[in-house]
């Protein structure tokens, strides 16, 4: 499923805010594109590095840097169907800190829990995933138009935010320990603080 954008839009006014973190890390990404393994090993989170007290503000820079278009394209587009509800409920102030803070508890998580401690992790990955568990938990009755393949067809359907996300969720739990280079870690760690975090900044 590709999800496209949510049924019901909540009133308010433009998402400034998702606008700008998408830029920011398009930005930062153009930059990277002449340097750009150089730039994953400096900004970019590796555990090893972090358990022998070093490059401990990776954890914020590895948020903001991707490792190809297709990488930034996911994760951008994410955080625009999902971000723009949350951002408007929210308010701008509370849902860049909710943001920051599901980025930082994933990539805590990933520290301790992931098996390839010595590869850079880079990516918003891990709070677009806390922006998901946020949503769920607000608009539990929302659906998200997307484009989904029936047999050799693609149909426009609109799919419940429960079955949507937890699809996703399930696919992340079911592709632990591949040998892909993807954080599956982060995003569990992110989805589950976004679920939890929410309820306190929706207050």
């Amino acid at each position: 499923m590709f999800p496209l954008y949510p049924q019901i839009r909540i009133p308010g006014k433009k998402s400034w805010l998702i606008i700008f973190l998408i830029a920011l890390n398009t930005t930062l990404f153009l930059i990277s594109l002449s340097r750009l393994e150089e730039f994953i090993f400096k900004y970019g989170m590796i555990p090893t590095k972090i358990f022998q007290g070093e490059g401990s503000l990776t954890i914020f820079s590895s948020m903001f840097f991707h490792a190809s278009f297709w990488h930034l394209f996911g994760n951008m587009w994410f955080l625009w169907v999902f971000g723009n509800n949350l951002e408007r409920k929210l308010g701008k102030v509370k849902f860049l800190a909710f943001y920051i803070i599901c980025g930082v508890c994933s990539a805590l998580i990933y520290l301790l829990l992931a098996s390839q401690k010595s590869i850079p992790a880079i990516g918003a990955s891990g709070a677009i995933s806390g922006v998901l568990g946020g949503y769920l938990i607000l608009f539990p009755k929302h659906k998200i138009i997307s484009l989904v393949p029936i047999f050799f067809f693609i149909q426009l359907i609109a799919v419940p935010v429960l079955i949507f996300i937890g699809i996703w969720f399930l696919y992340q739990l079911l592709y632990i320990g591949s040998q892909t280079m993807i954080a599956y870690w982060a995003h569990i760690g992110g989805f589950l603080s976004g679920i939890i975090l929410i309820r306190f900044f929706a207050k």
